[in-house]
């Protein structure tokens, strides 16, 4: 099969993970906005393309499908889910599938306090979450929850106009802060109301990046889990593997409710024991390789559920396997 990546960036080692499947995978094109994207390097062929939210982004991508002969797209940017969702039928219509979750599963993934309702709903525990800055007030008033607190967009990646803060005086100065900062950004798009900020409880502790992982009919396969040693630029620096049974529960309610396609980026925090989830993502996320170098080749079970082979997928992996990010160098193309 001939496999389109959009928004490759700097996820080189994925591109790599996919080029050895030769028993799947005839040819690999990425594209990005800059050549300088190191993943572009791994590429069989590439291309740039304009931004995300620029008008005609996604007749550029369906002209690259029609020239290279594209059978999978897969999006490695949360931003741009919605966006490819919106055309899931032209991409169709010329015989290219979405490795892309359902409207709804992007939706609550997208949108942090629709996540945080989500968990409410099905019992998977979840920080305490606001979107009406008096609520909270009355909740810290109450005793009901206390400093510090985390202020950010409902909506976003990347830490993106996050705040720590530790009383009354900075809450509302942060939570002003970040609704002008929001209005001005490009999230301002995907805005749904005027209650664009979120106020959440914070919690201190391990955290943990899960692999969540369903076939392209969105039946749950199974789940590879990691505790986070430590982070750099927003994404997992170091880890090691963890036994899954802890969180066997909550990745299944999450695939069989979700019924995304795919991986599902999954982060937990724990305190006292008891775990937190804190958000999903429905995309291989940058915690992916801890999982993919510990014995979970999630690359292969995703091509072999492409390939109608979803029945063939056997999800194991080693624990205790620590493993650390390093820089490397290639040539722009």
């Amino acid at each position: 099969m001939n496999i389109l990546f959009t928004c490759v960036g700097r996820r080189k080692y994925l591109v790599d993970y996919f080029k050895v499947e030769q028993n799947f995978v005839s040819k690999l094109v990425g594209v990005d906005m800059s050549n300088t994207a190191p993943a572009l390097a791994s590429c069989d062929s590439w291309y740039l393309v304009p931004s995300v939210y620029e008008e005609h982004y996604i007749d550029r991508l369906l002209e690259i499908c029609q020239n290279e002969s594209i059978n999978v797209l897969i999006s490695l940017n949360d931003m741009e889910l919605p966006i490819l969702a919106k055309s899931r039928a032209r991409f169709n219509d010329l015989g290219v599938r979405l490795v892309l979750a359902n409207d709804t599963a992007i939706d609550i993934c997208s949108d942090k306090y629709k996540t945080y309702l989500f968990c409410k709903d099905n019992n998977i525990p979840v920080p305490a979450s606001f979107i009406d800055l008096d609520e909270a007030l009355q909740f810290i008033q109450n005793k009901s929850i206390n400093y510090p607190l985390i202020v950010k967009p409902r909506w976003g990646s990347a830490s993106f106009g996050l705040h720590i803060v530790e009383n009354e005086a900075e809450l509302k100065e942060a939570y002003s802060v970040c609704k002008e900062s929001l209005s001005a950004s490009y999230l301002s798009q995907f805005k749904e109301s005027d209650d664009d900020v979120l106020i959440q409880e914070f919690i201190k502790g391990k955290e943990y990046g899960l692999d969540i992982l369903n076939d392209m009919d969105g039946h749950y396969r199974g789940v590879v889990c990691k505790e986070k040693l430590s982070m750099r630029a927003g994404e997992t620096d170091k880890a090691i593997t963890v036994d899954s049974s802890r969180f066997d529960k909550f990745s299944r309610i999450i695939g069989d409710t979700l019924k995304h396609v795919g991986n599902m980026d999954c982060d937990f925090l724990e305190r006292d024991g008891q775990l937190y989830l804190l958000e999903l993502n429905p995309r291989f996320g940058g915690g992916y390789p801890f999982s993919h170098e510990a014995g979970a080749n999630l690359v292969k079970a995703l091509l072999l559920s492409l390939s109608g082979r979803g029945d063939e997928i056997d999800i194991t992996y080693d624990i205790n396997k620590v493993f650390a990010k390093c820089d490397t160098i290639v040539a722009a193309r």
